[in-house]
């Protein structure tokens, strides 16, 4: 596929899965408004397809280093924080402005359940110890899934912008329960809900992925895969991790 072929699939992909999510994000709420639908479909939709564009330019120009860049994430992590310590030096609670009306406002509120997969699940309290443990948990199983790829596979752009901008939002979360009692969101769509910049990375982590597996045709082979290959792939994937705990502690014992 031609260079601007990419650039014009990756920023189509983009831009169409918004419209998918914000199609069933308006039925479920039941908006009927067409030109209020419009409003909040094409820019969020342009900016995420320039994202896609630019991406595409980057895997061509970058060369992917590997292992994990820690001034990316300090930069990315801190950056989010650093926001969230503005609001909060604030009367954050009484803050209401428009930003591009009637759709984005500046609208702080606090998840204290510690993530927005609870209040999807309509679950109101969640320890904040619990939500530590069980991210740390993810984040730990999901660069091994990470080191795993790119071990078999390759270490593209689009997958190492995965693991880098999940981190980022992983990270953020962590810090968000164990030092603000929760997240403070603070961009609403209207009316549909309220995130921030760690939701942002979120979101692109998702889309990253998802370009990756298109790029590397991988998509179909998923779905069609027979089950004593996954099977296989499953036990290797356990003997890789069993293998990297077992360094681990070599590595420990070593330096002792």
């Amino acid at each position: 596929m031609s260079f601007m072929k990419n650039i014009l699939r990756n920023s189509g992909l983009f831009f169409g899965i918004w419209i998918i999510v914000m199609i069933v994000y308006s039925a479920t709420s039941r908006v009927t408004d067409f030109s209020y639908l419009w409003k909040i479909s094409l820019l969020p939709g342009l900016v995420l397809a320039s994202l896609a564009a630019i991406g595409t330019i980057l895997q061509q120009k970058v060369k992917v280093k590997k292992g994990i860049n820690i001034i990316f994430l300090l930069f990315a992590v801190g950056l989010d924080q650093v926001i969230k310590a503005y609001l909060f030096s604030l009367d954050w609670e009484s803050i209401s402005y428009p930003i591009i009306p009637p759709v984005f406002y500046l609208d702080p509120t606090q998840n204290t359940a510690g993530s927005y997969l609870w209040v999807l699940l309509k679950i109101d309290t969640v320890p904040h110890i619990f939500n530590i443990a069980l991210f740390t948990v993810i984040g730990v199983l999901f660069i091994e899934i990470w080191r795993f790829y790119t071990t078999r596979k390759r270490n593209s752009f689009w997958i190492n912008g995965f693991i880098h901008l999940f981190l980022a939002g992983l990270f953020a979360n962590i810090i968000d329960n164990a030092f603000w009692g929760g997240s403070l969101d603070y961009i609403t769509i209207r009316p549909f809900y309220t995130f921030d910049l760690k939701d942002m990375y979120i979101t692109l982590c998702e889309l990253f992925l998802i370009t990756e597996l298109i790029d590397n045709k991988l998509l179909g082979r998923l779905f069609k895969m027979p089950k004593d290959e996954s099977k296989a792939l499953n036990q290797s994937f356990a003997a890789f991790v069993k293998s990297d705990i077992q360094n681990l502690f070599r590595k420990r014992n070593k330096d002792k």
